[in-house]
């Protein structure tokens, strides 16, 4: 009799975990998706996204659907040599479905929820237990990371969680094709995709002795060289050096910033003691409750995706504010499926202390209470307290502004002010005002933000001078003003060049 018991409870425990847990999953999936794709739609509509970085990548994807492959109007060079990022390709169908930019928004709500599932059968698979697996899952989806990615416009980044937690899946079930296949796919993201290839090759080969490991490794080492060194300063030609942008005080190139790094100890920790950079540290591991550092052979990864960003003079990288700190938290979240395993399997003893078999008990509750506070905290998206909830309303002003938008003839060449950008992006030709070059009409906001790059551009100087650049002001209403080109620009010396410029010749 208590054999038969037994015989059905295996039973129970085997449908829960072949239909229940897979439906419950997909559902919060899903729920967790539409909420983030609402949201991100919800911005773009109030005029809070921006032409840098939704109305350049969405140009590039137009322009690259209809056969001008990475052209782009922001830059005097291909977007190949702003940031290799081939992958972004593969959302060529939007554009001949018409998606526009909230496709595209759609797209990466949908693919940044979806790596709930492979993490939470990775979990599962690394034996962390049908309560462990859960809040591994739900402490991502809670995540900074994550909800940072969705309240700021469009980034390729966003995929990565996916194909980073579907190789953790591969490892942990064995399936080396997969974990093969995902940290190449890793590859084609970004140049800097190389270094979670390199992270979860770590993962791999420490976490799991898979021997594959060795060989991506050398791969994601060859072809970041290879992205850095000679794809994008091909594209580039003699354009400003991104490496000299973020990271001129240690070097101009890859091996100049290593050297950097090894050389000039003291700026590199100078750099990292920023109040702005512990913040960011103490987030990436209280997102996981610090169980990376229970498992101290696979820390170093997870330093090297941490610290490098950090590393940067960009203010938003330097901090891993925006959509940055979405690889550092996939990899601790990775670094943590580990550690909690190994909890699971080793029991108490894999803790030191009296409060060890505590720990143990309690941590799935931590890992999901932490990053829940931390969301109340600090999430930009409602309704956690630190969301600004203006982002969010298509008031009568994005009503007034979507009029002006309508007005502008498609194919027309614009120059606009950053937050009209992506709704302009569908054209070979948009600007992000002050640069005007060529352009035949000009739409600005006094209400709209303007970033401090374009102040330091010159917008203030290259609005006094529209009139004489050939400007007349053609309507106004609640502080949104449409210009139009209708005679030829008389010389203006004080206007900044890309404002009063003639659009360059192509070489």
């Amino acid at each position: 009799m208590r054999s038969r018991l037994n015989g059905l409870q295996e039973q129970r425990e085997h449908l829960c975990a072949r239909l229940v847990e897979p439906t419950v999953v997909g559902v919060v999936t899903a729920l967790v998706a539409a909420y983030w794709a609402t949201s991100s739609i919800l911005i773009h509509r109030a005029f809070h996204s921006n032409g840098w970085d939704l109305g350049l990548l969405h140009q590039v994807l137009w322009n690259s659907a209809r056969g001008r492959l990475f052209d782009y109007s922001f830059r005097d060079i291909s977007y190949a040599g702003d940031h290799w990022q081939p992958f972004l390709l593969t959302l060529a169908p939007l554009e001949w479905l018409q998606g526009g930019p909230e496709g595209l928004l759609i797209v990466q709500a949908i693919f940044l929820a979806a790596a709930a599932i492979p993490l939470y059968a990775g979990a599962r698979a690394v034996e962390v237990g049908r309560g462990g697996a859960a809040a591994l899952a739900g402490a991502y989806l809670l995540g900074l990371g994550a909800a940072r990615s969705v309240s700021f416009d469009f980034h390729i980044e966003a995929f990565a969680p996916l194909f980073a937690f579907t190789a953790l899946w591969g490892l942990a079930r064995g399936r080396r094709v997969v974990f093969v296949a995902a940290v190449l796919v890793i590859l084609t993201l970004k140049e800097d995709g190389a270094l979670l290839t390199l992270a979860l090759s770590w993962i791999g080969w420490f976490g799991f002795k898979e021997r594959l490991s060795a060989a991506t490794a050398g791969v994601a080492t060859i072809y970041m060289f290879l992205a850095t060194s000679v794809i994008i300063p091909y594209f580039r030609g003699a354009d400003l050096n991104p490496f000299v942008e973020r990271y001129g005080y240690l070097g101009d190139s890859p091996a100049g910033v290593l050297g950097g790094m090894a050389t000039r100890p003291d700026l590199v920790l100078s750099q990292l003691a920023r109040p702005e950079a512990a913040l960011a540290i103490a987030i990436v591991l209280a997102s996981v409750v610090l169980l990376p550092l229970l498992v101290p052979r696979l820390l170093p990864p997870l330093a090297m995706v941490t610290l490098l960003p950090l590393l940067s003079k960009g203010p938003a990288q330097g901090s891993l504010e925006l959509h940055y700190l979405l690889v550092p938290a996939t990899v601790a979240m990775a670094v943590a499926i580990i550690a909690a395993g190994d909890l699971a399997r080793r029991g108490p003893s894999a803790l030191a202390g009296p409060l060890s078999a505590a720990i143990q008990r309690i941590w799935p509750f931590l890992l999901l209470g932490v990053p829940a506070l931390l969301w109340m905290l600090g999430s930009p998206l409602p309704p956690s307290f630190a969301a600004d909830l203006d982002r969010f309303d298509v008031d009568h002003h994005a009503s007034v502004a979507q009029k002006f938008i309508r007005e502008i003839p498609a194919g027309a060449i614009v120059s606009a002010q950053s937050p009209f950008v992506p709704h302009l992006s569908e054209r070979e030709d948009v600007f992000q005002f002050p640069r005007v070059l060529d352009a035949e009409f000009v739409l600005l906001d006094e209400f709209g933000p303007i970033p401090t790059e374009d102040l330091a551009r010159g917008y203030g100087d290259c609005l006094a001078a529209l009139p004489r650049l050939g400007f007349d002001e053609v309507r106004r209403e609640d502080g949104i003003t449409l210009w139009r080109k209708v005679r030829p620009a008389e010389s203006v010396p004080e206007a900044p060049r890309e404002c009063s410029g003639q659009r360059p010749s192509a070489t």
